[in-house]
């Protein structure tokens, strides 16, 4: 019941301290630092060494990309039959594709299934949505930049593609593993532990705290007719079809049910708030871009609790 009025009021307060300017501008950018350096790092460090790992596991990594590459097929279709620009498709296919599986997945998950989910769900996003991001994502934003912008891009190409190799989380996951071998003290595992539970409010605050919506004079500003299309089809794929999709393919495969539980709702999280970065420094319609995480975010919550209500039920 914690985490029902946790998460609300993290948000809020947020959202409500970055429109009263409480806090510096540059709030967000301090405090998701201390998440992505110190809090989920910590995480990772506090529960990977000890993990009990699972063949299914696999099939958790393996989700983002199967939504990924089925956004790919999805939105070329849809932008054909919508005659959206080749920005319009590219923009929605990099935020609609991946999920926001850490930031908001982790604490939304740790309420439904309690901190046992939390292995599962560093899983998913470590290896499905951050490689996933990191690989196939920036192979297709840079493959249809415009010719007379490749080379002008191809400073912040290697910047964000360096971040993200050396993405801290990701490297606390592979020190982890090594970790396997050994035993690690009591005392550091408890410090571990202390600082990843700083994780969900944290997250959730600067999630609260970033959230921008377009007004009216912003879409003047980007006259294409698609703006509103392509955010609705966005939304739709990324919070019905592609759990669904996943549901599907998992009963079919006979995943641990337990699994295509935290499948299914890591499948239906709001776009991707680092994807979304992405497609606006690669100049992919940028209001666009910057919509999606914080609408999505809001449409996200009812579509997040039908599905767990519908899986609670069905297994």
């Amino acid at each position: 019941m914690t985490h029902f009025i946790l998460i609300p009021v993290c948000l809020f307060a947020g959202w409500l301290l970055k429109r009263g300017r409480i806090l510096p501008e540059n709030s967000a950018q301090v405090l998701g630092s201390f998440v992505i350096y110190v809090s989920l790092p910590s995480l990772i460090l506090a529960n990977v060494p000890s993990m009990l790992l699972e063949f299914s596991f696999a099939y958790l990594a393996l989700m983002p990309w199967f939504v990924f590459g089925a956004s790919i097929v999805f939105f070329y279709f849809a932008g054909k039959f919508l005659d959206w620009t080749v920005d319009t498709r590219i923009a929605v296919t990099l935020c609609c594709g991946l999920g926001n599986t850490s930031f908001v997945g982790l604490p939304i998950l740790r309420m439904f299934y309690g901190e046992e989910v939390t292995n599962a769900v560093l899983i998913a996003d470590q290896f499905g949505t951050f490689l996933c991001l990191a690989i196939p994502g920036f192979i297709l934003a840079v493959r249809y930049l415009p010719e007379n912008e490749k080379r002008k891009d191809q400073r912040i190409f290697k910047s964000i593609l360096k971040k993200l190799l050396t993405f801290p989380p990701f490297l606390a996951l592979l020190f982890s593993f090594s970790l396997r071998l050994f035993t690690i003290p009591e005392e550091i595992h408890s410090v571990f532990k202390i600082l990843g539970e700083t994780l969900v409010p944290m997250a959730l605050f600067t999630v609260g705290f970033q959230l921008q919506f377009p007004n009216k004079d912003s879409q003047k500003i980007e006259s294409e007719t698609s703006f509103g299309s392509a955010l609705l089809i966005g939304l739709i794929y990324k919070l019905l079809f592609a759990p669904i999709l996943i549901f599907l393919c998992y009963f079919f495969l006979k995943v641990n049910p337990k699994h295509i539980k935290v499948a299914v709702l890591e499948a239906g999280m709001a776009p991707m708030i680092t994807a979304s970065i992405v497609s606006l420094q690669m100049g992919f319609r940028p209001l666009l871009s910057a919509a999606f995480p914080g609408i999505g975010l809001l449409f996200s919550i009812p579509t997040l609790f039908l599905f767990y209500t519908l899986l609670e039920n069905f297994f």
